[in-house]
């Protein structure tokens, strides 16, 4: 009897800190998805590496946005693009040849890939993605992160579902993987310096007058 009592109170003490283990997860997990959602824009320096048929390529980019949507990225590496940059303004992507001094209307946001690699739409992404969403947790060298999973809309072959890493700690993110319509990585994006909600001018969005009237040959 005293075997089978000292069983029970075994049994029921590893029941409880299993039960508060996973009070733990769902805290960390609410307490990020509540800073996320409460951002309204970011400065980040990341290390973007896209992989295809065996074949890397990897930038150092300064990204900055702002849950309207509107984004900046500027390369910093390699060498020879340094300072090209693409920019939406809200309505328009727009590309800057720093060599050349010229920005070049692309198009306009609505089919624009490019915004994968921005936070905003990976949250945008988890938020439309309705049941296929998913939590779970992870961790490398010491660091412990919530994993947060969605679907990308659109059918792409190349963009198909997304995970973003965010530091328990910090609460900054670490690192966006994009899966392709195998499972492979297709592009991951390391955050090696983030700024949460950052004062940014309406100007680092908007075009310079005298590069667009150049362009017009005026």
């Amino acid at each position: 009897m005293k075997k089978l009592k000292a069983l029970f109170l075994f049994l029921s003490a590893v029941f409880i800190m299993a039960a508060c283990s996973g009070g733990d997860k769902v805290s960390d997990y609410e307490k990020i998805h509540s800073r996320l959602s409460a951002m309204t824009a970011y400065r980040a320096v990341c290390r973007v590496t896209y992989c295809k048929s065996k074949t890397e390529n990897t930038y150092v980019i300064n990204q900055t946005a702002e849950s309207g949507g509107k984004y900046k990225i500027e390369a910093v590496e390699p060498k020879d693009l340094e300072g090209t940059s693409i920019l939406f303004d809200g309505n328009l992507i727009w590309l800057y040849n720093s060599s050349i001094d010229s920005k070049l209307q692309v198009a306009s946001g609505e089919n624009d890939r490019k915004k994968e690699i921005i936070l905003f739409t990976f949250l945008k992404n988890e938020t439309t993605s309705g049941a296929e969403a998913a939590v779970s947790a992870s961790s490398s060298k010491g660091e412990k992160y919530v994993v947060l999973e969605a679907s990308i809309p659109g059918g792409d072959s190349n963009y198909s579902k997304e995970a973003l890493y965010v530091d328990i700690k910090t609460g900054n993110p670490s690192r966006l993987v994009i899966y392709d319509g195998d499972g492979e990585e297709y592009i991951t994006e390391e955050f090696t310096e983030f700024e949460y909600n950052p004062e940014i001018s309406e100007s680092e969005f908007k075009i310079a007058s005298e590069i667009i009237k150049g362009q017009d040959g005026k």
